[in-house]
């Protein structure tokens, strides 16, 4: 029988299960920290939005406080710990995941398979590449090789821009088919610009030559990690984690279910069936303070959050500046077991400050106690930074608590 849980224990357990509860290290943080913050989440997604800093950076100040960037990389990149792959989206993926992920990248011979894509796909960026200049992909790869860890517009014959500034080149193209089929791996970032070599370079032996799980062993294990990582969630809250179809989500949940690996539940005013750990994370209170990143693994999902926490969110990138409800690029807050206010941020990297452009506050949450936390949390990002203070703009009915709190 399902177990029962309250809406309030869905909160609380879904703010535990990502490492959000509050509890920081106390002393310097070190990159096991860092290791050990990833593999809680399962993956770390990538992005080059950097408002205040690249998304990738925020999940981890976000659990673990004041710590230093260059950890991430080391994990990624020396130490290779982690890897880039295509999982949520482009993430960081945990290395010992590698093998989930090798049916994605394809298991047919490259040949046959660029065949039939060219057969079944003949407008493809890939196809055109293919027909428009034979033998370019395979010579890419032999650039690789000989020449060591590229950049796509390193490569000999790599071409110009194709169509608008967002358009690859041919070398870009080539470069991302051959990562997309796991032939080369990113070894490197330098500037946010991808620098790849051939996987067997970049993933340890270990992780690399290991038995290939089928799709169906591959995505079971997805589905029991995103289980893990949410604490509590729905068919279809797991499948997005992985970018797992539903259907196959459902059946492979319906199977850890069966082998005792997880357990139903029934989760207070869902409409859906909901998945738990068999070891139920803690739904005790939680002391949550965060300021979360749009691609934070708690909030990337908004229909999810909107189930747990009633918090209805969409980033307004790409909304024009006067439709704007709330700003440019805005960052949940989560206080305790809410989601309890949502600010937009800039880095004013020239003027040293951190400026808050506007900050807004959820119906019926206490004013001052709400600025009171954020202003301390704002001071830590700050300083995480680099940055010397926190500036206040003008929008939003928190802005004017929140200018008192940080003159305190």
């Amino acid at each position: 029988m399902p177990i029962s849980l309250s809406k309030q224990e869905a909160k609380r357990i879904a703010i535990r299960a990502q490492g959000l509860s509050g509890e920081r290290p106390d002393e310097q943080v070190t990159i096991d920290d860092v290791s050990g913050s990833i593999r809680a989440m399962g993956l770390l997604q990538i992005d080059s939005v950097s408002v205040c800093e690249r998304s990738h950076y925020v999940p981890l100040f976000s659990r673990l406080g004041n710590y230093d960037r260059n950890l991430l990389d080391k994990l990624a990149y020396e130490d290779k710990s982690v890897f880039e792959t295509w999982a949520h989206a482009a993430c960081f993926v945990p290395v010992e995941h590698h093998r989930l992920f090798r049916q994605r990248m394809g298991t047919e011979d490259l040949t046959k398979r660029i065949a039939r894509l060219v057969k079944e796909k003949p407008n493809h960026r890939v196809s055109k590449l293919v027909t428009e200049k034979p033998g370019f992909l395979e010579e890419v790869l032999e650039q690789v090789r000989d020449r060591g860890m590229l950049t796509a517009s390193e490569l000999d014959g790599a071409g110009k821009r194709a169509g608008p500034w967002w358009g690859y080149t041919s070398g870009k193209v080539a470069m991302e088919w051959h990562f997309s089929v796991g032939s080369v791996s990113v070894a490197d970032r330098k500037n946010f610009a991808r620098y790849y070599d051939l996987t067997e370079r970049v993933i340890p032996e270990e992780h690399l030559n290991g038995t290939t799980l089928s799709t169906v062993d591959a995505h079971r294990e997805m589905m029991r990690l995103a289980v893990t990582a949410h604490g509590v969630g729905t068919v279809g809250d797991f499948g997005n984690y992985y970018h797992v179809k539903n259907r196959d989500a459902e059946a492979r949940l319906g199977e850890l279910v069966e082998e005792g690996l997880i357990q139903q539940a029934q989760v207070e005013g869902w409409d859906e069936p909901a998945y738990v750990p068999n070891e139920l994370v803690s739904p005790e209170p939680t002391n949550a303070r965060a300021l979360l990143t749009p691609f934070d693994p708690l909030v990337w999902n908004r229909d999810r959050i909107e189930r747990i926490f009633d918090f209805f969110y969409r980033i307004e990138i790409y909304v024009p500046e006067k439709k704007r409800q709330y700003g440019y690029y805005v960052y949940p807050f989560v206080l305790g077991e809410e989601l309890v206010a949502r600010v937009d941020l800039k880095a004013e990297r020239d003027k040293g400050i951190l400026r808050v452009k506007g900050a807004f506050a959820e119906e019926g949450q206490d004013l001052e106690y709400v600025a009171a936390n954020l202003a301390d949390e704002l001071r830590l990002m700050a300083k995480w930074l680099g940055l010397e203070r926190v500036g206040t703009g003008r929008k939003g009915d928190l802005m004017p608590a929140l200018r008192v709190a940080l003159k305190g």
